[in-house]
């Protein structure tokens, strides 16, 4: 059997998709730090592999020595996992001293970023980037400068692999680009200004300057980014500027890491600036090996129809994964609960078992509310939905928001599972129907099929019989990725604009 290359190419992603977001962020750095030794070892790069160890052993330990000491005293729970990224990323920003005492300017920069996550904080949630703000600390006080020494040759391969990786795990392309456009723009525009040679300035922005570990490994952390993918182009444009223009020089001198800290509080608005203490108020089977949790909504609590939330449930013995996953809100901005729904079998992940085991009134964290698998501001717009599994939640939240809101569209709902058991929210959408201009196809691959069901598959020729205005229609996808893919390609070889399909995404969807 032939293996196509469009195949391959999926094999990374779905490797990174399999892997939770910090263990992806964390176990990059660690790599990008390994390189930096192997070059020591080798004398390509001025610091010595002895003195990088040293350095970045003594960060690390302080970090999660802190991180450990701190959260038991204010008794609340710490990611140790972020700890180690900050202590990774600072390390990256100090030079590493051949004397091991001297090397007290990262230790600083590290206790001051350790405390800052439990300091800086609205509602239990920090603010600012906290490898930012102990940068910052350090360098403004004149005690030492970050040097971002980071921004080298040797391992300019390496971070953009490694960064490459982080963006496939999170798809926040246009954050970064819109960072790295407006920081060259900048950087070439003040060249030229200066008239030096733009090629070799080109070869320095990216060879030699921090721009690129800024936007893969501080600019995505998801807490201190705006939600949504328009927000977000912004918010990377306006740190892009920031971090390389000198206009502000006569007034202070700005460092990459006083760029990144402006962004965070101008586009704190944009944002959901506390962790949200949920608690659980029922939990019942929805269908096959699928349930549903329901928990009370805090007040003052917004969110758009078909946005996302991180769930953090600590429980003991937690497999790889962690204890952390996104799972779109299924219910609408205008009901009273969140409600998630969630494929959960006997020997699955340990995060699925203790959301299982969750007692009425148990409690666990939601915060970085994402996504832009909203609904069309124009009730003109025709919809066309296709669902996979459990992709099925943010279809719900929609179409209860259309029935609450009475601002309808014309929606036609192709809902596919594997049988007619793993159907979820059945009634709720007949009962929809009755004032919305609304059309559920259950598209079922197995078992006997009755109508108005089909069997099978979405295809073309599906699409032609059952929604015949198919191209009239923007379409969502929801479901696992490799259904969204294929269904997409569908669309796409049946004339369906690009600016007419929209694909359901958040980091760790598998």
């Amino acid at each position: 059997m032939s293996l196509h290359i469009s195949n391959i190419v999926k094999i990374p992603q779905q490797v990174i998709d399999s892997i939770g977001m910090y263990r992806v962020v964390s176990g990059s750095l660690g790599i990008l730090a390994a390189s930096s030794v192997i070059t020591g070892f080798t004398g390509s790069l001025a610091y010595s592999a002895a003195s990088q160890i040293a350095a970045l052993f003594s960060a690390l330990v302080l970090a999660l020595t802190l991180n450990i000491i701190i959260a038991r005293t204010l008794q609340v729970h710490a990611n140790h996992e972020s700890a180690v990224i900050t202590a990774l990323i600072l390390f990256f920003l100090f030079i590493p001293a051949e004397e091991f005492l001297d090397n007290n300017s990262l230790w600083l920069a590290v206790a001051i970023a350790i405390v800052s996550k439990f300091a800086l904080v609205y509602q239990k949630q920090h603010l600012l980037n906290a490898a930012a703000v102990g940068a910052f600390a350090v360098s403004f006080t004149n005690f030492y400068p970050a040097t971002w020494w980071v921004g080298n040759p040797t391992l300019f391969l390496p971070i953009v692999i490694l960064g490459i990786v982080i963006i496939m795990k999170v798809r926040k392309w246009t954050l970064v680009l819109s960072f790295i456009g407006a920081g060259l723009l900048v950087y070439l525009f003040e060249v030229w200004q200066y008239g030096d040679e733009p090629v070799q300035a080109v070869n320095t922005f990216f060879l030699s300057w921090p721009t690129l570990f800024l936007a893969f490994f501080m600019l995505t952390e998801p807490f201190t980014m705006p939600s949504t993918a328009r927000v977000q182009g912004w918010y990377g444009a306006v740190v892009g500027f920031l971090a390389h223009t000198t206009l502000f020089s006569p007034l202070i001198g700005m460092t990459p890491e006083l760029a990144l800290l402006i962004g965070n509080a101008l586009f704190s608005p944009f944002r959901l600036r506390k962790k949200l203490f949920l608690a659980l108020e029922s939990r019942g089977q929805i269908a096959a090996d699928t349930y549903e949790s329901v928990f009370t909504k805090p007040t003052m609590v917004s969110f758009q129809a078909g946005q996302y939330l991180e769930w953090m449930l600590p429980h003991a013995s937690a497999d790889g994964r962690g204890v952390r996953r996104y799972f779109t809100i299924a219910s609408s901005p205008t009901e009273q609960k969140i409600r998630i729904a969630y494929r959960a079998k006997v020997g699955g992940s340990t995060y699925k078992q203790a959301l299982l085991n969750m007692k009425v009134g148990d409690e666990l964290i939601a915060s970085q509310l994402g996504g832009d698998f909203i609904l069309p501001s124009s009730a003109n717009v025709k919809l066309g939905f296709i669902a996979g599994g459990i992709g099925i939640t943010p279809f719900r939240s929609h179409i209860q928001y259309m029935v609450d809101t009475k601002k309808p569209h014309d929606t036609v709902l192709l809902y596919c599972c594997t049988t007619v058991a793993e159907l979820s929210y059945e009634k709720e959408f007949e009962i929809a129907k009755e004032t919305l201009p609304l059309r559920v196809i259950p598209v079922i691959a197995s078992g006997n099929i009755a109508a108005p069901a089909e069997s099978g598959y979405v295809t073309r020729a599906l699409l032609e019989r059952r929604v015949p205005d198919f191209l009239e229609r923007t379409w969502y996808l929801s479901g696992p990725p490799a259904m969204v893919d294929s269904y997409y390609n569908l669309l796409r070889k049946a004339g369906v604009s690009r600016r007419c399909i929209k694909r359901d995404f958040f980091s760790g969807a598998i």
